[in-house]
């Protein structure tokens, strides 16, 4: 992926007098598979906001040694957990840290973390991809995993440090999704089953859609002290413009009647 962004910054900066960081770039590489997401799932019309002004640090600027205290070793957006780092540490607790440090509200970092399983977004080995068309920015994760007629419990093969649980048919026992401790939690804590159920009804497809950019927009623009953190508001009167949009279109609920 870097080296097709690579390829293209320098295919922009050759023939442009404006040039373009790669971090910019890098940004607004994700800020068009999120659009690109949304149509996918029938929710034309929502940009999602862009602001450029970062740059690069090369390596000759960069001392890589005094860094690698800083890498990642536990991000439950990304379903990532170095097991080893944390020992007897719920990776659900560790979620809630890093959506602290993003200055995530409960529903912000809910919507976020559910929108990147619907991209597709595990490193988990697809635990916690809840949907059938993964890619598509949808609410299928807050939809199957409050689905009654499945039933979780604990894994009993493939490892995952005992965090990893399977989601059955309830009647049937056929295997249906892998999930994680920090997926489950949006189906066990009453805070955030709330926010779930919310987000996960039939007719909040644009509600959930317009936070996710809101969240999106935030974590994107978190180290920039240049720009305000708060993205742009959506007003009611676009949102039921989007929703009509949505509710009358081919892909919305009408077309599966």
């Amino acid at each position: 992926m870097l080296s097709a962004l690579a390829g293209v910054r320098r295919q922009f900066n050759g023939s442009h007098a404006a040039q373009v960081s790669m971090a910019d770039l890098i940004v607004l590489a994700g800020t068009a598979a999120v659009e690109a997401a949304a149509r996918a799932a029938g929710l034309d019309g929502c940009a999602v906001p862009f602001c450029a002004g970062r740059t690069d640090a090369t390596l000759a600027d960069t001392d890589g040694a005094s860094f690698d205290v800083l890498e990642p070793r536990a991000d439950g957006f990304r379903n990532f957990l170095d097991a080893a780092t944390f020992p007897g540490t719920p990776p659900e607790s560790l979620l809630v840290d890093k959506a602290f440090m993003l200055k995530l509200t409960s529903p912000e970092m809910a919507v976020l973390l559910a929108g990147l399983r619907g991209l597709g977004v595990s490193d988990r080995a697809g635990s916690g991809v809840l949907t059938e068309a993964p890619g598509t920015l949808s609410n299928d994760f807050f939809v199957n995993l409050l689905d009654m007629g499945t039933t979780w419990s604990p894994a009993k093969s493939g490892g995952g440090g005992g965090d990893v649980f399977e989601g059955r048919d309830r009647s049937t026992g056929q295997l249906k999704w892998t999930g994680t401790r920090v997926d489950l939690i949006f189906g066990s804590n009453s805070e955030l089953r709330a926010i779930a159920e919310y987000y996960g009804s039939a007719d909040a497809k644009v509600e959930f859609l317009v936070a996710f950019i809101g969240a999106w927009t935030k974590v994107m623009n978190a180290d920039r002290f240049d720009v305000s953190l708060t993205p742009e508001k959506i007003g009611e009167g676009e949102i039921a413009a989007l929703k009509y949009k949505y509710l009358t279109s081919a892909a919305g609920p009408q077309a599966r009647l």
